[in-house]
């Protein structure tokens, strides 16, 4: 008889099924023979879940940032549909933290599960939080039984993983030390908020589509805007003009302004112009950015510091004694003495850490609190030796890449500098070269300024010479008085006769440029002086040629070529080709002035060709413009106009406004001849915006020429 395998009379049918409202952990079940063992994750089993709201409170003196926060809330709206990660990166004391707080404050209706908050302490005085503390923190306020957090870190995310896998979060993750730091902590799912503040860009988390925002500096309106919320505005605007002054010298960097503000605070009967009058001295600033044995902008900037590799603040300290505002990584090579690539690396780094802007690519500069922290790292750190050598050699970088520069620029030019070409360039033709020079002439003009003030004369009157190509073409009238004054006196200084007349005849052109011929003939008969005295042929035929010039300009024609002839028997005996070709340029002018248009047309020909095998194609459409003129003048428009329309190509490849604004001038003249009045006077005001641009005498004339109306259309009569 075999035995049964199911009882006879089972018991009666169990519907298995949960009715109500059910809130936390339910368990469902079939046939269970030993018993059920239920663990729970809710703190109160059988109650509701809690909601966590662990964000922290809005500062009472938050200042709006509109442009961040439309921003913030256009990447949440448009994933809204999924996770969103938002980095928001930033140099410390920015207002990253308050920021961030205020945005997620304001969205938390929109997500019902919670917001969990956590400090990750990149920047605090202990080291930085661990993953796994913070991941059982956030069980825990999940309603995580503690007997249920398990303590192994795989363990532990996966666990967290489920816990908030489908839940609508808030997730704050507060001064994160790195992207892995980061990784670990984000939730299961893809219905979760996740903003994370750092001084570091943490590019890694690019790689979980990660949204990033830099945090700079308050707007002026937005700093005034501050210290009224703190102050008060009746105070603030009692002292408007110092309160601007306190926001600009604080770089609106708000940790520094609420320095200010509660300095303020605790001394009530203090002026804003007093804190003003503080700050402006440099030395002070930082000092008097800090509250007595608590805040201080200095503290907050050497938290980032002190986490720099050697290499790093060895760079960090070194570009605060650059000669400018910003630097592109060549120079910065050049300061330390390392390779590019390695020094690329390093300044990557301090960009991650915002310890350096980068406003453009490859272009960098200080936020001005940060760059006399540097300073002081700098003072503190490294011998006045060390400095002054690191100084030296960016001015020294400077020098050598514009004579680089001007040598590509102006070819078969002639120095009295024997320095030699700059390797490693950042240009490699003769416009990439001029564009250089436009972009690095702040810094240019202040690397002399350095060399004067460290007594390198040396240096000094060198930037005169090798920023010459950079005025012709570009005719910044200020720094090229400016720049070529202070060389003459360097080289004065130094005794150097030849590099003084070589000097004093190019600020005797730019002179003559300006029409300004009285002070002009002053310093191209000094010129020739010098030249003599120090029995220099090649100076000599410079300054012979210039006196030329404004021989010329004054109306004495047959002075003039008397001179330019003198000029380029000195430049034939010399072999000074370029010379020549100048030379027989000027004869051509000066013969067109006279009326001897046949004479004039074959002596300018002659110098297009002769700058032509340099080859200076710059220089030759330079001759074509006079040529095209004396073509005018000599009746054959169509010939002007073909010569002088490939000239205008040449010049616009090259990239000077002034000369491309004289060959219009010339072309206006060339169409006008032949009848073609519109497009004439397209030309002119074509040029006349040009010379408004540069500023200077030439466009005055213009505006007459414009203004006068077109000239009469004879062609039908």
């Amino acid at each position: 008889m075999s035995r049964q395998r199911f009882p006879a009379n089972p018991d009666p049918p169990v519907m298995n099924a949960v009715r109500g409202t059910v809130a936390g952990n339910t368990v469902q079940a079939g046939i269970v023979h030993g018993g059920v063992h239920l663990h729970f994750a809710g703190a109160e089993r059988g109650g509701p879940e809690p909601v966590p709201d662990m964000l922290p409170r809005a500062s009472r003196f938050f200042t709006e940032r509109a442009g961040k926060t439309e921003k913030f809330r256009e990447i949440v709206a448009d994933g809204r549909d999924g996770s969103v990660i938002v980095v928001v990166s930033g140099v410390g004391g920015a207002g990253k933290s308050a920021l961030a707080a205020h945005w997620l404050r304001s969205l938390q209706h929109e997500f019902p599960d919670g917001a969990l908050y956590a400090d990750l302490g990149a920047f605090s005085a202990r080291e930085p939080v661990a993953p796994a503390h913070v991941l059982e923190t956030f069980l825990r306020a999940l309603g995580t039984a503690p007997e249920s957090i398990p303590t192994e870190l795989d363990r532990l995310r996966s666990l967290y993983c489920q816990v908030t896998s489908g839940k609508r979060l808030i997730l704050f993750l507060d001064d994160a030390v790195s992207a892995a730091q980061v990784r670990s902590l984000l939730p299961g799912g893809d219905s979760a908020l996740v903003v994370v503040t750092s001084r570091y860009r943490l590019s890694g988390l690019g790689m979980e589509g990660a949204h990033f925002m830099d945090v700079g500096p308050l707007q002026p309106a937005e700093s005034l805007e501050m210290l009224s919320n703190v102050l008060g505005s009746t105070r603030v605007e009692r002292e408007m003009d110092a309160a601007r002054e306190v926001v600009d010298l604080c770089g609106g960097l708000p940790v520094a302004l609420m320095v200010v503000a509660a300095r303020l605070l605790a001394h009530k009967k203090w002026s804003l112009e007093r804190i003003a009058e503080a700050l402006q001295d440099e030395r002070r600033r930082l000092p008097s950015l800090a509250l007595r044995g608590d805040v201080s902008v200095t503290a907050v900037f050497d938290l980032s510091y002190r986490k720099l590799t050697c290499e790093q603040a060895e760079l960090y300290r070194v570009l605060a004694v650059h000669p400018g505002t910003s630097f592109g990584p060549e120079v910065a090579a050049a300061a330390v003495g390392r390779a590019l690539p390695d020094t690329l690396n390093q300044i990557e780094a301090l960009v991650e850490a915002n310890l350096l802007d980068e406003p453009m690519e490859n272009r960098f500069r200080f936020h001005d609190l940060l760059r006399l922290h540097a300073r002081e790292r700098a003072e503190a750190e490294m011998s006045e030796a060390d400095r002054a050598a690191a100084v030296r050699r960016m001015v020294s970088w400077y020098l050598d890449c514009a004579f680089s520069a001007d040598r590509l620029i102006t070819p078969g030019r002639w120095y009295v500098s024997e320095r030699d070409a700059a390797a490693g360039l950042p240009f490699s033709s003769a416009a990439a070269a001029l564009d250089w020079l436009e972009a690095e002439r702040a810094n240019l003009a202040q690397a002399q300024r350095e060399a004067v003030e460290r007594e390198w004369p040396d240096l000094a009157w060198q930037f005169g010479e090798a920023m010459w190509s950079l005025f012709i073409y570009r005719k910044h009238y200020l720094d090229w008085l400016e720049t070529t004054e202070v060389a003459a006196r360097a080289a004065e200084r130094e005794g150097h006769l030849r590099a003084e007349s070589r000097l004093r005849g190019q600020l005797g052109h730019a002179l003559l440029n300006l029409h300004r011929f009285d002070d002009g003939q002053i310093e191209l008969t000094r010129a020739m002086e010098l030249a003599e005295l120090a029995g220099d042929l090649p100076s000599q035929a410079t300054a012979t040629s210039r006196l030329g010039i404004l021989a010329k300009q004054q109306g004495r024609l047959d002075e003039a070529l008397a001179l330019f002839r003198r000029a380029l028997q000195l430049d034939r005996r010399l072999g000074d080709r370029r010379g020549a070709a100048l030379r027989t340029r000027r004869i051509g002018e000066t013969l067109a002035a006279s009326g001897r248009y046949e004479e004039a047309i074959a002596e300018l020909s002659s110098a297009v060709e002769l700058m032509l095998e340099l080859p200076d194609p710059g220089g030759a459409a330079r001759v074509s413009t006079f040529l095209g003129e004396t073509q005018v003048a000599a009746g054959d428009p169509a010939a002007a106009v073909a010569s002088l329309g490939e000239a205008l190509a040449v010049m616009r490849g090259i990239g000077s406004e002034f000369f491309v604004a004289e060959l219009l001038v010339a072309l206006a003249a060339a169409h006008e001849s032949a009848g073609d009045l519109e497009i004439s006077r397209s030309c002119l005001r074509q040029a006349c915006e040009l010379y408004e641009q540069i500023g200077g005498p030439h466009a005055e004339s213009l505006r007459r020429r414009l203004s006068s109306g077109p000239p009469a259309d004879n062609s039908q009569a």
